[in-house]
């Protein structure tokens, strides 16, 4: 572990030492979500972690510039994760999100003090990894909490989860997390729709937007103000409703500002048999799926009690409603309702920053956004969510520098975004060999496994 937190300094270090250094991508098609522009042939230089120039190339870069040959490849905006929780994945995975082009997350369920000590390191230079945007803690039905710490399990989870209520809990919990700096509230249970809408009330009374499991009716999710709604698994089938009322409540959602993050790419490990599921655990060389062998220590054990869960036999009735529940995401996007790219890292067979590309795939195959649609769903959209559109998730002038280059166009077929040849983070160039490297050292083995830090927010 030594080692590999070693070298993960030493490159986040000479990184860091290139910030003063201009950087220039040449001969680049760039391609913006945020305004859905594709633009051929461009120069985008880069200095001090800002974009300082996006211009039609003439065939020179700024004299002293550091030249990048962009001819061929394409430039996006730097990728978001935005349904991750990061102290279940530890420290070590952080760097993983970087090797995939994910510069961005954001984190849905956390202990706030390991996370917010992760994100300042980050921001310092001193540790490797995407921006992170945490909510802390989740919220909880008392009564759901209890249940939980009834049961037992591998989550300790009275250090990541806050139990509540009545709606005076809810606005204590969140006034305690936005004093702690939480940038988002996520509320998964309620003790009842009051609760429910006074958090949210206190989260938006105190500048912080709420994400949520769809514990109410959309009507009612409409009521509250809610601002993304997570899984759309668990969001309620409208297959019962006639096609004019569903278009009408789909509208209605849409015009309510609601954004859906629907984590699809988990439905294959969810539907994954129980023994092959076994398995692909135990297979930690990763001949079956290259991704098990970043997987160590914590995240294995949570793991394994996940499947063990698989035993009683849940996914049979999930796959029967999928269509109607996939159809019902169809209506949501022909209506307009924003989308945000999210996998739920944490949860079984979820890989930190690979499983994004397989989130897009979906989006655009079982969905059926268009490729530019699904990149808006992973870089500009989540920018709109936190209200920072103006200075990070599109490729103009004066906007921050994370940027992926990939070598083949992820317009024609959404898996190229897979397809990276180097990533800019906070201005930072690496290139293949180095984002190879990073991966090479996420693979070793840790000495001692990671657990969540058993502190929480007071």
């Amino acid at each position: 572990m030594l080692k590999t937190l070693s070298i993960y300094t030493l490159l986040s270090s000479l990184a860091f030492s290139l910030l003063g250094q201009t950087i220039a991508i040449t001969g680049v098609t760039v391609i913006d979500p945020g305004s859905r522009a594709v633009s051929p042939n461009q120069m985008v230089v880069v200095e001090a972690g800002v974009i300082r120039s996006v211009e039609k190339f003439t065939g020179r870069a700024p004299k002293g510039a550091r030249e990048i040959n962009g001819k061929g490849r394409y430039l996006i905006p730097g990728l978001w994760d935005s349904h991750v929780h990061l102290t279940k994945i530890g420290e070590s995975a952080l760097p993983l999100f970087i090797a995939n082009g994910v510069t961005s997350v954001r984190d849905v369920g956390s202990n706030l003090e390991e996370v917010a000590s992760w994100r300042a390191q980050i921001e310092s230079g001193s540790r490797l990894g995407p921006r992170i945007r945490t909510s802390g803690q989740i919220l909880e039905s008392k009564a759901n909490f209890e249940r939980m710490l009834m049961e037992g399990g591998v989550e300790p989870y009275a250090r990541i989860r806050i139990p509540i209520a009545n709606p005076g809990d809810a606005q204590a919990a969140v006034r305690r997390l936005a004093a702690a700096g939480a940038d988002h509230i996520k509320l998964r249970t309620s003790p009842d729709f009051s609760s429910f809408r006074a958090a949210i009330e206190e989260a938006h009374r105190l500048g912080l937007r709420v994400a949520a499991h769809a514990v109410a009716t959309p009507e009612q999710l409409i009521e509250a103000r809610l601002d993304s709604v997570e899984h759309f698994l668990a969001f309620p089938s409208l297959a019962s409703k006639a096609a004019f009322e569903r278009e009408a409540l789909f509208k209605k959602l849409a015009q309510s500002g609601l954004f859906m993050s629907p984590t699809i790419s988990n439905i294959g490990p969810i539907l994954m048999p129980y023994e092959e599921s076994k398995r692909r655990l135990n297979d930690d060389k990763g001949r079956l799926d290259f991704r098990r062998k970043f997987v160590h220590g914590y995240l294995v054990e949570d793991w394994k009690e996940q499947i063990e869960e698989k035993r009683e036999g849940y996914s049979a009735a999930i796959a029967k409603e999928l269509p109607n529940l996939y159809n019902d995401l169809k209506g949501l996007y022909a209506a307009g309702v924003r989308f945000l790219a999210g996998t739920d890292v944490a949860v079984v067979f979820m890989y930190p920053g690979f499983s994004l590309h397989d989130e897009l795939a979906a989006l655009v195959h079982q969905v059926g956004l268009t490729p530019m649609d699904a990149l808006r769903a992973a870089t500009y959209n989540p920018t709109l969510y936190f209200r920072n559109d103006k200075i990070i998730g599109s490729i103009q002038k004066g906007f921050v520098a994370d940027l992926v280059l990939l070598d083949a166009d992820p317009l024609a077929n959404i898996a190229n975004t897979q397809r990276i040849c180097g990533v800019i983070s906070r201005g930072r160039w690496f290139d293949r060999s180095s984002l190879n490297e990073l991966l090479k050292k996420a693979a070793l083995p840790m000495r001692s496994p990671h657990r969540p830090k058993l502190s929480a927010t007071k």
